[in-house]
């Protein structure tokens, strides 16, 4: 075969080599460069930083890890030497004064996940049965036992979120204000005065935080009776809300803790009389409601309230004709540790006032007043030792709680 044959038999075999491509490239648009598409293992290989067709990023495919159950243990126990100097005390022990030490408290708390979402706590607590109980040591109770939902999630920090409990709860407002007063002292407020029953209770709630830091409301369904009553034969609940707002909660200064909380209860109660015509019992009144303004700075604590509580009785004198009963309690608590406002770090000691005056019947004028003064010291952080005076005092000699005065030599130490 001559040079030109030979020539022009590799133009032709070129051509007819071209053809395919030419046509991937007419697929492609045309004038787009044809690029040879991904090996089976680069094409199935997950891309984290790909794009959906809406511009988003894909999200990471990578497994998380597998979820473990865990828990945590944590206690508090605070008590007293109190050495009680009142003279109704002095009368009942032959006319001396009586001293006693004492443990108010021992939390031993467990708390924990389940499950994704899925959470635990459960709370002893102790408590003294009485000289007609056989035995008159401490015991050994619960005071909290719930499992708890987080059904709403924060996707930031300052969105919504969301959880419910049910079980052995706080309640709506004690268990709230004793983050400002310190319980390792006294009882709140509301708990001393009985304004509320007690701090924990037999049922269901639920709380929401509101978004950008402006606090949470709080809805609660119980017995009623208290986390002290176990058997309840009382077919009524008690249903309460309270809403805690806190306006500087985005900001850094002295009173970014400040909270606002009102709270309300609705419920009755059971009684000892029957309708007449009926064999049903009918229900008492016993609702409560409360103001309360607080400030959880360790530098300056205080709070301020006023709650009332209204209950019904039975007339003695026909055990029909219900009787309405009003009880007012005013009172004021400030927390002062002087050395640590210009020094985080300064000398853990501080001062406590408080003030209370209780009105146990509006028909009636007597009024009751409770004085605390404490100088105490933090020897670390929620464990401190303090010296204090509380005296009970009343208006007439009509009421029925007693006057009372007392010193103690307070502890309180948590890990």
């Amino acid at each position: 075969m001559n040079r030109l044959a030979q020539r022009s038999l590799t133009i032709t075999l070129a051509s007819l080599a071209a053809l395919p491509l030419a046509a991937q490239s007419a697929d492609l648009g045309g004038s787009t460069p044809y690029v040879a598409p991904k090996s089976p293992a680069a094409a199935t290989k997950p891309d984290s930083t790909a794009k959906k067709p809406d511009g988003t990023a894909k999200s990471d495919t990578t497994p998380k890890p597998e979820f473990k159950p865990s828990w945590n243990f944590s206690a508090w126990v605070f008590g007293a030497y109190n050495y009680i100097t009142d003279s109704s005390t002095k009368k009942g022990n032959n006319g001396q004064a009586y001293s006693k030490f004492t443990v108010d408290r021992a939390y031993l708390t467990f708390k924990g996940q389940v499950a994704p979402d899925w959470g635990f706590r459960v709370t002893t607590d102790v408590v003294t049965l009485g000289a007609n109980s056989g035995y008159t040591g401490l015991t050994i109770r619960l005071k909290y036992a719930w499992m708890q939902w987080d059904y709403l999630h924060a996707a930031e920090a300052m969105d919504w979120s969301a959880f419910a409990r049910i079980g052995l709860i706080t309640t709506v407002a004690i268990d709230n204000e004793e983050r400002f007063w310190p319980r390792w002292i006294q009882k709140t407020p509301l708990e001393y005065w009985n304004i509320q029953p007690a701090s924990a209770d037999f049922g269901a709630a639920t709380q929401v935080s509101l978004p950008s830091k402006w606090g949470n409301a709080y809805f609660v369904l119980d017995n009623g009776g208290g986390y002290g009553t176990a058997v309840d034969a009382d077919r009524y609940k008690d249903a309460a809300l309270r809403l805690s707002l806190t306006p500087l909660g985005k900001g850094t200064g002295l009173f970014k803790t400040l909270e606002l909380n009102g709270w309300y209860q609705a419920g009755e109660s059971q009684n000892s009389f029957t309708t007449p015509g009926f064999t049903t019992k009918a229900g008492l009144e016993n609702n409560a409601y409360g103001i309360f303004l607080g400030n959880t700075d360790p530098r300056f604590q205080f709070g301020l309230e006023y709650a009332e509580r209204m209950t019904q009785t039975v007339s003695t004198v026909d055990s029909v004709t219900k009787i309405d009963n009003t009880a007012k309690l005013t009172d004021a608590f400030v927390v002062v540790r002087p050395f640590m406002f210009n020094d985080s770090k300064g000398t853990p000691l501080g001062i406590i006032l408080r003030y209370d005056q209780y009105q146990g019947n509006t028909l009636v004028s007597t009024k009751n007043d409770l004085f605390i003064f404490t100088v105490f010291y933090d020897v670390a952080k929620s464990s401190s030792l303090g010296l204090s005076y509380q005296g009970q005092t009343q208006s007439s000699p009509s009421s029925a709680l007693a006057d009372k005065t007392m010193w103690q030599l307070n502890y309180q130490i948590t890990f």
